[in-house]
C-alpha cells in the first residue's frame, strides 16, 4: 500500500544483526525477520533502502559489527546509516548501568564500516552528532551514488514539515516564514495508540490546516 500510494524510499533498520545484541537491548526481532522484510521490500518494487547499524551496543565488539555490517552488505540497500551509541539517560542500556564497548572499540567498529562501505561503492554525505555518544563519535549516512536521502539532510538542518504516522510518532510543523517549529507527539504505546485512535485522528487536523496555510504563504 506504502509503495502504490507513491513512496519510494523505504527504512529497515536492524541496528544489529546478532540476535544476541539484539536481546541484550531488548528488540524483540531477530536478523532473520531483517531479512524477510528487505525481501518483502523488494518484492514489493522498493529500489530505494535505507538501514541503519549502530556501532557500541552491549554485547557487540569490534568483530560482532564487522559481521552485522557484513551482512547488512549482502542485501545491497541504497543506504546505510552508521550510528554511535548514545547512552541516554533514560534508555534500558543508562538505567541498567549495562557494560558497552570502550571509545577504542566502537572507533575500530567505525574504522571497518568506512572501509568496508567505501570498497562497495559508499559514500558519505551527511554527518551529526549526538550528546554522550560512545567516544564522542558521530552518526554517519551513507550513498550508492544517485541515492542521497534529501529527508535525512533536511531533518538535521530542521527545514521540513514532517508528517508522522503510528505508535511513538512525532509530526514535525516548520512554521513560515521564521520556521517555527511546532510538533504533535502520538502515544508510545500500540494499545493506547488503538484506543486513543480518533483522538489522534483529530490531531492531525493541524496538520491538515497547516499544510493549507503553508501553500498559501508559498502562493
Amino acid at each position: 500500500m506504502i509503495r502504490r500510494n507513491g513512496a519510494a524510499r523505504l527504512s529497515i533498520n536492524p541496528q544489529s544483526m546478532s540476535d544476541a545484541v539484539l536481546g541484550a537491548i531488548g528488540r524483540r526481532h531477530s536478523a532473520e525477520d531483517v531479512y524477510r522484510a528487505m525481501s518483502a521490500a523488494r518484492g514489493a518494487g522498493f529500489d530505494s533502502i535505507n538501514m541503519d547499524l549502530i556501532a557500541g551496543l552491549p554485547g557487540d565488539g569490534p568483530d560482532g559489527f564487522a559481521r552485522s555490517l557484513d551482512a547488512v552488505l549482502s542485501l545491497s540497500p541504497e543506504n546505510i546509516t552508521v550510528h554511535t551509541l548514545s547512552l541516554k539517560k533514560g534508555a534500558r542500556v543508562s538505567l541498567e548501568k549495562t557494560a558497552v564497548p570502550d571509545g577504542g572499540e566502537v572507533r575500530k567498529m567505525l574504522d571497518y564500516a568506512s572501509g568496508a562501505l567505501r570498497g562497495n561503492g559508499y559514500l558519505p554525505y551527511y554527518l551529526y552528532r549526538q550528546k554522550f555518544t560512545s567516544g564522542g563519535f558521530e552518526n554517519v549516512g551513507w550513498t550508492r551514488p544517485g541515492h542521497r536521502g534529501v529527508y535525512n539532510i533536511c531533518m538535521m538542518e530542521e527545514l521540513c514539515t514532517i508528517a508522522a504516522l503510528g505508535a511513538g510518532g512525532v509530526t514535525k510543523l516548520v512554521r513560515p516564514p521564521a520556521g517555527r517549529i511546532e510538533r504533535i507527539f502520538n502515544v508510545k504505546y500500540p494499545y493506547e495508540y488503538i484506543e486513543r485512535i480518533d483522538k489522534i485522528a483529530e490531531s492531525k487536523k493541524e496538520f491538515l490546516k497547516f499544510r493549507n496555510l503553508e501553500v498559501d504563504h508559498v502562493l
